[in-house]
């Protein structure tokens, strides 16, 4: 399941990401996004509302590749991953969503911003992480130093990428794709 995934991630490269704002405006956010061809995107769980937009969309557009975003904690991975969204992204990283997650087969992509935290996932066979948040964590400069140690391991650089900076990522070897909320 996460081979299909990183296929269609090798193709779009780049993941809007939303969640902010009114339900009209993060509804609208989604048509414009599937308008422009977006097949990818993650709606992060930052609103009591955002849950339920997440699955209008997925009934409204069941052929988009669809993200829940902020996942906190253990008991928030296991309320949501039973509702079938394609893939769930955390900020952060803990052995027992690792463990949760693989146990489940379910796409997840846990955050990490050092050598630790990406270690701990290498330990529980996670090799595709989400780099967070990556220009206060030394964007390009802290992951270029990152593939000299963990070279098997692809990223999803977010937080600060921009329509400015985000092609400077997508340049590195390691990176496999970037999410914006400016996309």
């Amino acid at each position: 399941m996460l081979s299909k995934f990183i296929n269609k991630l090798n193709l779009q490269k780049k993941i809007p990401i939303i969640g902010k704002g009114s339900n009209q405006e993060i509804s609208d956010k989604f048509d414009r996004l599937i308008k422009e061809k977006f097949e990818i995107i993650e709606i992060t769980l930052r609103t009591d509302e955002a849950l339920d937009i997440a699955l209008k969309m997925k009934a409204q557009y069941p052929e988009a590749i669809i993200g829940l975003g902020s996942i906190k904690s253990l008991n928030m991975l296991k309320e949501v991953c039973n509702l079938n969204f394609d893939f769930y992204i955390s900020p952060g990283i803990n052995k027992e969503l690792l463990n949760f997650s693989n146990s489940k087969n379910l796409n997840f992509i846990p955050g990490v911003s050092t050598p630790s935290e990406i270690m701990t996932a290498i330990e529980c066979g996670n090799t595709l992480l989400k780099f967070f948040h990556s220009e206060r964590s030394g964007g390009v400069k802290s992951l270029e130093f990152l593939f000299d140690i963990f070279n098997d391991i692809k990223f999803i650089p977010t937080g600060g990428i921009n329509m400015g900076n985000y092609k400077s990522y997508l340049d590195l070897p390691n990176v496999l794709a970037v999410g914006s909320t400016s996309f």
